[in-house]
This record gives structure tokens, C-alpha cells and sequence, in this order.
């Protein structure tokens, strides 16, 4: 009898045991990191720990389940199958402790031993905290809010160099110099930054300001307004390479027009361990206006109808309101890389009264292929794309193909229109058995680029091949088209995408 009811205890001690366990959840996970760690550990078979101020796990247990560790640290030197996640303590890995998942420690630190052995992720969230509430079903884990900075005075900064930022340089604007302070409130839950922006060819002073708050939960508003010079193409180039290539060689791979344009968006984040997701919604609604070339000063070719004094294409004058939808994301893990995006504008109100609704797409990944004598070989791939539907857009929507970075045997943006597809290949061949004083590695760079662009629907598609000696800052090209035999050279700093 006294047996049975030991046994009897036993059984229910183990029954009570897994209850506790099973309920164990958290309440209304957010977008955080570390509140979707704890989400996706609890939705799999797991254990729970817990001891007065510090949960040991000894080095002769052996743990075949993912182990929760509550409200403690923990002190870990024995065998975990699956991951050792810490809610509201540190987690000190001893000598002897073998992890075949992830160490994680929120609310606290993950300190390492160089012999203990992790096979997933080391990772701390020091700054998130979440509070137990027991309920008839368990014990809920809520995610404690921060409390909202105390200090909520604006201060004023100069950013840059005394309000000066980055200056920049192209065939319309000259020499363009931004200037203006920095208001911040409470630690940058809002940012505001008015500027107004000399332009030297035109002889114009634009004032604009662009604002952002960080709002709960992910989720940020920006909004911009003022007078300014707009271009399709910065996705041919970034700013600092177009300004030195049109101030060396006169070469603006961009088209221009003026407005004075008024755009708000609200966006919302997910953070995951290895990338993060973001969605985005908004209107923008501009003025526009053409905008003349030719004038600043260049090394060469400032007086090149083909380059410094290439006309911009005429955009219809007036109004142009549009609905503006977005998402993007990127993930990476070890050498892989991967990003990509579309935003997708609805055009209510257009000069001509056109109808249309147009996509951008972009995406980019990035992976090694293999190792050689010579070093570690990898490949990168490119599209961007605009899309149309409905009517024609005007020409402040066209986007453009030709030059270098993206058809280098055609001359500079000789082909546009409102539909683009551009895609490009390049695989990296690092040559580490060589290095440069000063320079550093020399990369040889084999290149394929195939675009195709049109007015309503898309012409016919071109494909450059060619290659690219990169030695630091310092690049040479050479590339053919299959097609009629017509090849270009170029020599430079490498800078451009």
C-alpha cells in the first residue's frame, strides 16, 4: 500500500511537472528579436529551469530538449540537444559545456568560455525585459516597455561640418552644399532636419525639411518637404561616384528635373536574427518642372553634348499626386547575402491626366562559390526594374539604361522609357597570392549585363560582357557587344555600384 502511494505521488509529480512546463507562453509576441526567439522556443518542445538566483546545469547532465531558464541566471557546464535560452539573466557557459544549438541570454549577457562548445548563435539582448504574470493557465511572459525617456527638451546640433553636409556635384545643380541644424527630442524619438541647399549653377538656395520619429513597436513615420533637384537614377551610381565622375570626366549618369515635392511614409520593421522584413505606406505629391544642363565646370568633356551639356529630357510641367505602397527585406548568414524590394506608386493626379501605376524592383544577392590556390571565388547578382501599367507615364517617371554601370557600349542613358528590366552577373576572382603596397588585393571581375527599356512595352534587349581589374580604388574595364561588335574602355576609381 505504502508503495502504491509512492508511486502514485511520483506520477503526479511528473504530471504536474509537464503542465508547468506546457504553460509557460508569451503573451502577444511584438517584432522584436528577442520576443520572436522566445516564440518560436516555446512553440517547440522544450523544458523549463528555474533556482533562486542561479539555475546550474551540472557538467554530468545530459539535456535532450531545448532548456528555458526563468527569471535567474544560469550557469551552464553540461550537454544541452537544442538551444540554452535565459529569460532575465545572464547565462555563463563553464568548461565542458557542449550546446548544439544557440546560447541566448535576454536581460542579461552570454559569457563564454573558450572551452565550451556552441554549435548555433551566441547572442545577448541586455536591454529587453519581460515581466511573469501568473494566470489560471500558467505563467504568461509579458514584455516589459521601456519607459519613455525623461529628458524630452530639443536639442540643437550642427551635424557635419559646422551644419555643413556632404556636398555634391552634377551638370544642373554645379556644386550642391546642403546646411542646417539638427533637432532631436528625447534621444532621437524625433529627429527634425531643416537645410536649405545652395546651388551653384543654378544660383538657387532650396529650402526643404525632412523629419523622423521612431514610434513604438518597429514602426517610424518620415516625412520631407521643400524645393529640390530629382533624379530616377541613383541606382545606377551613389552620389559620392557620380559627383567625382562628373567633375573628372563629365560624366553624369543621371537625369534631371525640378520640383518642389511633399512626401510622408510610415513604415513598420521586423527584426529576425538573421535579416529583417520592413512594409511601408504613404503619399507624395509634387510640383515639377524641367531643369536645364550644361554650365558647371569639368576636367574633360565640359562642353560634350554626349556628357557635361547632355540635355535632360523635357518633364511635363504641373502637379503629380500619388498613393505610395513599399516592402523590402534582407537576409544574410555567414558569406550569403540577400536583399530586395518593391515600391509600387499609384498616380491619382498627373499634368496630363494619365492613369498608371508603376513598380520598382529591385534585389541583390551575394554568395561564394569556391575556394582556389588563388582565394576565395564569389558571385553577385543585380536586377532593377520598372514596371508600368495603365497609361504612359510622363517623362519624370521614365527610368534609363546606357554607360557605365549598366550598358558601357551605349552612350550614357540613351535609352529610356517607362518599362526597364536590367540585370547583371558578376563573379569575383580575388588574386590573394598577390598583394599591392597600399592597393591591397587584386580582384578580376567578369561581368554580364543584359537591360532592355521602352515606352509602353519593352524594345529590344542588349547584352554587354566584359571584365574588370580592380586593385583598391583603382578599376579598368574593357567590354563588347555580342551583338554588332561595339566595345568600350574606362579607367578609374572604383566606385561605381
Amino acid at each position: 500500500m505504502r508503495a502504491s502511494a509512492v508511486a502514485l505521488l511520483i506520477v503526479c509529480a511528473f504530471a504536474s511537472a509537464a503542465r508547468a512546463q506546457d504553460s509557460l507562453r508569451i503573451r502577444a509576441p511584438g517584432p522584436t528579436v528577442a520576443e520572436q526567439i522566445i516564440e518560436q522556443t516555446l512553440a517547440h518542445r522544450h523544458i523549463v529551469r528555474h533556482e533562486e538566483y542561479n539555475t546550474r546545469l551540472f557538467r554530468d547532465s545530459v539535456f535532450d530538449t531545448t532548456v528555458v531558464v526563468l527569471n535567474s541566471d544560469a550557469t551552464v557546464a553540461s550537454t544541452v540537444h537544442g538551444d540554452v535560452v535565459v529569460i532575465n539573466g545572464d547565462l555563463f557557459l563553464q568548461p565542458g559545456a557542449k550546446i548544439d544549438g544557440r546560447a541566448v541570454a535576454i536581460g542579461g549577457g552570454v559569457y563564454d568560455s573558450q572551452q565550451a562548445k556552441v554549435g548555433g548563435e551566441k547572442l545577448s539582448f541586455r536591454d529587453v525585459h519581460f515581466d511573469t504574470a501568473r494566470t489560471s493557465t500558467g505563467v504568461e511572459l509579458v514584455y516589459r516597455v521601456p519607459p519613455p525617456p525623461e529628458d524630452t527638451i530639443p536639442t540643437f546640433g550642427l551635424p557635419g561640418l559646422f551644419g555643413f553636409r556632404m556636398p555634391l556635384y552634377d551638370r544642373v545643380d554645379g556644386l550642391a552644399v546642403p546646411w542646417g541644424p539638427r533637432i532631436t527630442v528625447a534621444d532621437t524619438l524625433l529627429v527634425i532636419d531643416p537645410t536649405i541647399t545652395y546651388r551653384s549653377n543654378l544660383g538657387a538656395y532650396d529650402p526643404a525639411v525632412s523629419a523622423r520619429a521612431n514610434l513604438r513597436h518597429g514602426w517610424t513615420a518620415t516625412a520631407f518637404g521643400g524645393r529640390t533637384t530629382l533624379s530616377n537614377d541613383r541606382w545606377i551610381q551613389n552620389d559620392l561616384g557620380n559627383s567625382l565622375a562628373t567633375l573628372a570626366a563629365g560624366s553624369d549618369y543621371r537625369n534631371y528635373w525640378r520640383a518642389t515635392r511633399f512626401e510622408g511614409l510610415v513604415a513598420h520593421e521586423w527584426l529576425f536574427a538573421d535579416g529583417d522584413v520592413q512594409v511601408s505606406g504613404g503619399g507624395r505629391t509634387e510640383d515639377d518642372w524641367s531643369a536645364h544642363a550644361g554650365g558647371p565646370w569639368s576636367f574633360l568633356n565640359r562642353n560634350d553634348t554626349l556628357k557635361m551639356r547632355r540635355p535632360n529630357p523635357a518633364v511635363e510641367r504641373g502637379r503629380l499626386s500619388s498613393a505610395l505602397f513599399g516592402a523590402r527585406g534582407s537576409w544574410q548568414r555567414a558569406k550569403v547575402a540577400f536583399d530586395a524590394g518593391a515600391d509600387v506608386e499609384v498616380v491619382l493626379d498627373a499634368p496630363g491626366d494619365e492613369r498608371f501605376t508603376q513598380t520598382t524592383i529591385f534585389a541583390r544577392a551575394a554568395f561564394p562559390t569556391f575556394v582556389s590556390k588563388l582565394g576565395t571565388q564569389s558571385f553577385v547578382f543585380h536586377t532593377h526594374m520598372v514596371l508600368t501599367a495603365g497609361d504612359t507615364a510622363p517623362p519624370q517617371r521614365f527610368a534609363y539604361l546606357g554607360g557605365s554601370g549598366t550598358l558601357p557600349t551605349f552612350e550614357i542613358l540613351s535609352r529610356g522609357g517607362d518599362q526597364l528590366v536590367f540585370l547583371e552577373g558578376l563573379y569575383n576572382f580575388p588574386i590573394e597570392t598577390v598583394h599591392v603596397p597600399y592597393l591591397g588585393t587584386p580582384i578580376i571581375t567578369v561581368r554580364e549585363m543584359l537591360g532592355g527599356t521602352g515606352v509602353g512595352s519593352l524594345g529590344r534587349f542588349d547584352s554587354n560582357i566584359g571584365a574588370r581589374l580592380t586593385i583598391g580604388l583603382i578599376s579598368g574595364e574593357i567590354f563588347v557587344n555580342p551583338a554588332n561588335g561595339d566595345h568600350a574602355f574606362s579607367f578609374g576609381l572604383s566606385l561605381i555600384r
